[in-house]
C-alpha cells in the first residue's frame, strides 16, 4: 500500500520554511566564523598530503558551535614529547548560506572539504575539518538543510596564508620557518621592503627563487624571508 497522498513530507513550501528557520536560528545563536578552502600546490600522490598548501581566501559565515562546556577530544595531553593540545569541536552550517557565501567568491566547491580550515575568532584558533557529515539531521522533511563538521585543532606546518585577514596571516609571519638576511645600505630600496611583498632572486640554470617578506627591521637592516617549496 502506498503512503498517504494527503500527508507528504516533500512539500517544497514546508521544506523552505524549515530551512529558513534553521538559517534564522544559526544567525541568532551562531558565531561569525571564517572558512578557508585549501589550495593544493604539490600534492604527494603516495602519502596523500601537500605540505606546501595555500590558503588564499577566508569566507565569513555564521555557524553554530555544538560544544557547550568545553572542547571535545583529549585536550591537554602530556606525552614523552611534551604537551599536545588536541581540542575537537563540532560545527553546523546551513547548506544554502554556505553556497551563497562561497559562490559569491567564485568558489566551485559544492560542500566543505576535509582538510580545509576553520578560523574560530572566539578562541583565536585555527581548526582543520576532519569529517563532513551531510545527512544529519536525517531527512526530517525529506531534505538536508545543514552540514555538520567535525574539526580538530590545526598544527601549522609552513602553509602559506594570504587571506587578507590580519589575525590569520599573522600566524604565518610568527611561526613559518624564516631565513634572516642582513642587507647593505646600497643593496635595497627601503620603500619596497614591505611585509607581505614577494621578492625574487635569479640563480644558475634559469632558476628563480621567490620568497615573501615576513619581517623587516630597518634599524638593523635585517630581513626575514619565508621561502616556499613551490617557489623555484
Amino acid at each position: 500500500m502506498a503512503t498517504n497522498l494527503y500527508f507528504s513530507q516533500s512539500v517544497k513550501s514546508e521544506q523552505d520554511l524549515y530551512e529558513n528557520i534553521v538559517i534564522e536560528s544559526l544567525k541568532m545563536y551562531g558565531q561569525d566564523i571564517f572558512y578557508m578552502p585549501r589550495t593544493l600546490v604539490a600534492e604527494d600522490k603516495i602519502f596523500g598530503e601537500d605540505v606546501a598548501s595555500k590558503f588564499e581566501d577566508a569566507y565569513q559565515i555564521e555557524m553554530y558551535l555544538e560544544n557547550i562546556d568545553n572542547f571535545d577530544g583529549d585536550q591537554e595531553l602530556f606525552s614523552k614529547f611534551g604537551v599536545e593540545i588536541r581540542d575537537r569541536a563540532t560545527l553546523h552550517v546551513s547548506r544554502r548560506r554556505w553556497q551563497e557565501v562561497t559562490f559569491d567568491h567564485s568558489s566551485s566547491q559544492s560542500r566543505p572539504n576535509e582538510g580545509d580550515l576553520i578560523f574560530l575568532p572566539l578562541s583565536n584558533q585555527i581548526f582543520e575539518i576532519m569529517r563532513v557529515i551531510d545527512d544529519q539531521p536525517f531527512y526530517q522533511l525529506s531534505n538536508l538543510p545543514t552540514f555538520r563538521m567535525e574539526i580538530e585543532l590545526f598544527e601549522y606546518n609552513d602553509e602559506d596564508f594570504d587571506t587578507d585577514i590580519a589575525q590569520i596571516d599573522q600566524i604565518e609571519q610568527d611561526y613559518a620557518y624564516q631565513y634572516i638576511l642582513t642587507l647593505f645600505d646600497s643593496a635595497y630600496d627601503s620603500d619596497a621592503l614591505q611585509v607581505g611583498t614577494t621578492i625574487q632572486q635569479s640563480l644558475a640554470n634559469n632558476v628563480t627563487l621567490s620568497a615573501e617578506i615576513a619581517k623587516w627591521n630597518d634599524s638593523s637592516n635585517e630581513i626575514s624571508l619565508v621561502v616556499y617549496s613551490d617557489s623555484i
